[in-house]
């Protein structure tokens, strides 16, 4: 009730963990005690670190240099501009963990070429805004973190599992942006001529940004680092790099970074906390088991609960905010779904992909609106364009719901599942 009359989803939480708790008779001071536990996790502290380290990357000159790497890989190709920004999209997911970061670096560089060569700037705002939800799947991701720590999951197994399925989309967008290119006019044929020197200097260029990717994914998958380590030495390699190699990073603007990344991270946290204490509320009045036994009862096939729960997701994913989605809705699905005998690592990809289904599609779509922001344009306009990369994203979404070996593989190989 309170979400259809637009009451923020952390006073969702709040005022629904008080008036649950006047109505059980207990202590007001559970709420506070049940918040502070729910933040009391040592793999928390990896969110304002990839967060920080996202911000500094951008400052730093790290994802200008990978942008001209895509460039020089692919532009050319037909409709270069927009396979340059879906290959760079996907190269700064694997360092970024924000979807909205990875979109509006990538718009910010990308647009004001896009609208000097007179691409369709509404078709590239839609496009560049469903590769940057990649940052979501592709480890490192924010929604990830969150969502392994609410249920108890393996990070390092759901980061694995990310990749595949984050791969996917790739080729998809880029035969999106082939098509878009080919039926457009001559300015879409306007491309740059391949050259292997140049393909060859911009990789050296780009190589200690790639290097990020690098250290922190093989860092979190050998062992050597938790993820929360591997956050905060993406930090200090992004500073190194960006201050010493680029020498675009300047240590005055630091401080303001970090205070906008705890900004970002208070609010987060807020509803982690908040989050935590309504979802025990819902464990102790029982009702993740209540709505299990009801589907066991009403479903009886795997599949057929998977998919009732790719709909419902995408119907709530229309007017909710994606974090708050899975704080709010993911333990009740998780813990039904292990009642199939379904695994949760598998669970757990198909709802973060559905949550950033979810960043696309109107009328709330996170990444959407920042790329209509920075490409100056209205939101209705870009998001005219958004229905053949949402279908896209929905084509993989049903490949990765019902081939679960798509997530599992990677985790099983490297000896996170059995």
């Amino acid at each position: 009730m309170f979400l259809l009359i637009g009451v923020p989803i952390a006073f969702v939480f709040g005022i629904s963990a008080l008036i649950s708790v006047w109505a059980a008779d207990l202590p007001l001071v559970v709420i506070a005690h049940r918040f502070y536990s729910g933040l009391n996790d040592f793999t928390l502290m990896a969110i304002p670190f990839f967060l920080l380290a996202g911000m500094l990357m951008d400052q730093g000159g790290l994802s200008r240099r990978i942008i001209d790497f895509a460039s020089a890989l692919v532009g050319w190709a037909t409709g270069s501009l927009l396979m340059v920004s879906v290959v760079a999209s996907t190269a700064i997911a694997a360092m970024s963990g924000s979807g909205s970061a990875d979109t509006a670096v990538v718009s910010a560089v990308m647009q004001p070429e896009l609208k000097r060569r007179k691409y369709d700037v509404d078709f590239s705002a839609a496009l560049i805004a469903t590769a940057g939800t990649l940052a979501q799947i592709i480890p490192p991701s924010m929604m990830l973190v969150l969502i392994g720590v609410l249920n108890n999951i393996s990070i390092s197994a759901l980061f694995l599992a990310g990749i595949i399925p984050g791969l996917l989309v790739v080729p998809g967008l880029l035969f999106l942006a082939w098509w878009h290119a080919r039926n457009g006019g001559p300015q879409y044929r306007v491309t740059e001529p391949f050259q292997l020197q140049r393909l060859w200097t911009t990789f050296f260029y780009a190589l200690p940004a790639l290097g990020l990717g690098v250290i922190v994914s093989g860092g979190i998958f050998s062992g050597a680092f938790t993820p929360t380590e591997a956050a905060a030495v993406a930090v200090v390699y992004t500073i190194l790099i960006g201050k010493f190699v680029y020498r675009e990073l300047d240590l005055k603007v630091i401080p303001g970074i970090i205070l906008k990344a705890g900004g970002f991270t208070a609010g987060i946290m807020v509803l982690v906390g908040g989050a935590t204490v309504f979802n025990w509320l819902m464990a102790i009045e029982g009702l993740p088991d209540l709505v299990a036994s009801w589907l066991q009862a009403t479903v009886s096939s795997p599949w057929t609960f998977l998919l009732i729960v790719n709909i419902f997701l995408m119907l709530f994913g229309m007017p909710m905010e994606s974090i708050a989605m899975v704080l709010l809705l993911s333990p009740v699905v998780i813990q039904a779904g292990v009642a199939y005998g379904l695994e949760p690592v598998h669970l757990a990809i198909v709802f973060v992909f559905n949550s950033v289904i979810g960043m696309i599609t109107p009328p709330f779509g996170g990444t959407l609106f920042v790329a209509a922001i920075v490409a100056k344009r209205p939101i209705s306009a870009v998001t005219r364009h958004i229905y053949r990369p949402w279908g896209v994203m929905t084509i993989v979404l049903l490949l990765v719901t019902y081939i679960p070996e798509l997530v599992l593989f990677l985790p099983r190989a490297a000896g996170f599942l059995k």
